[in-house]
Parts: C-alpha cells; structure tokens; sequence
C-alpha cells in the first residue's frame, strides 16, 4: 500500500532557491544566503565566511534585543 504524500500546511514557509525556508529575520536570511556561496567559494575563503555568518547573527541577536 503506497501512503499519501505529505502536503506542506498553507502556513509552511516556502523555501528559497537554495530549498532553505525563509525566515523572515532579516539578519537569519542574510546569513543563509551567504553560507549557501560556500559550495562555490574556494575552500581558503570558508572561515571568512563563516566568521561573517556569525557576525551576522550576533548583530541580528542583539537588534532583537533591542526592541
């Protein structure tokens, strides 16, 4: 028996190019988009850009502070 194949809710969130949901924080989104450039980054830039993904979050941590 084949089962039915999951449909997302109508409130999913819907999935970006790279097939990660947006999350509408700004700083979150920013910082996905930017780790998704490591495939095609040479592998000497990957501590860059993960540095500046952390960079990225805590800024975006502490403007949620903020509010």
């Amino acid at each position: 028996m084949t089962e039915p194949t999951p449909q997302p809710s109508p409130d999913a969130e819907v999935p970006d190019a790279e097939g990660v949901p947006a999350t509408g924080v700004a700083a979150a989104d920013a910082a996905a988009d930017r780790l998704a450039e490591l495939d095609e980054a040479p592998l000497e830039e990957h501590v860059g850009i993960y540095e500046d993904v952390h960079r990225r979050l805590q800024e975006g941590l502490a403007d949620l502070d903020e509010q």
